[in-house]
């Protein structure tokens, strides 16, 4: 049992959103409970009440440290990536997401969990302001049209999505999955570029 000690001046936060991302990760949203993740812990339930004010709240903080661990990737991708142009930078945001649905598939359904609180911290970039902010890159100069662009934005986003969960649930060769991603992020980025 872990040492309860450990905990004090607000580290019990910290250790719950943890051992949520630990259960997340072993299996998959289905263990992702208050319950479970103060037995995690070595705590009472009601501990978790003064960290979080529902236990809606605690699984949202899990939920965003999935999607935190999906954007460093991308982040990571990208600036590798800084002097291509926007569609291919675009198209390597959709191939981390990818990775991370085939990588992780336990932790991948927590990021693609609705958010139904407001994350901890609002200020931090996540993926649909990188999207967003590639997709600008293609309007253009002076005339910004928003329509277009929440247009482009929910093409390159479903797609990837979409990809992902089929690529996941019904494709199970390495080698299909590889020429799947090539051929239709090709075809998206073509129609995002139209």
């Amino acid at each position: 049992m872990p040492d309860r000690s450990r905990y004090h001046h607000g580290a019990l936060r910290d250790a719950l959103v943890d051992a949520g991302e630990a259960l997340a990760r072993a299996e998959g949203l289905e263990g992702v409970t208050v319950r479970r993740i103060a037995a995690a812990c070595g705590v009472s339930a009601a501990a978790v009440y003064r960290h979080f004010p529902s236990g809606d709240h605690l699984i949202a903080a899990v939920a965003q440290r999935a999607r935190e661990i999906m954007a460093r990737d991308m982040f990571a991708r990208l600036d590798a990536a800084a002097d291509k142009p926007p569609i291919d930078r675009l198209r390597e945001v959709g191939e981390s997401y990818i990775a991370l649905a085939l990588a992780e598939p336990r932790l991948f359904s927590l990021v693609s969990m609705p958010m139904t609180t407001p994350p901890d911290r609002p200020d931090d970039p996540n993926a649909a302001d990188l999207v967003r902010d590639i997709v600008l890159e293609l309007e253009p100069p002076g005339a910004v049209d928003e329509q277009r662009v929440a247009s482009r934005m929910m093409l390159a986003q479903a797609s990837a999505h979409g990809l992902a969960v089929i690529l996941r649930d019904f494709v199970p060769d390495a080698g299909a999955r590889a020429m799947l991603i090539a051929g239709v992020l090709d075809r998206v980025g073509v129609g995002l570029e139209a």
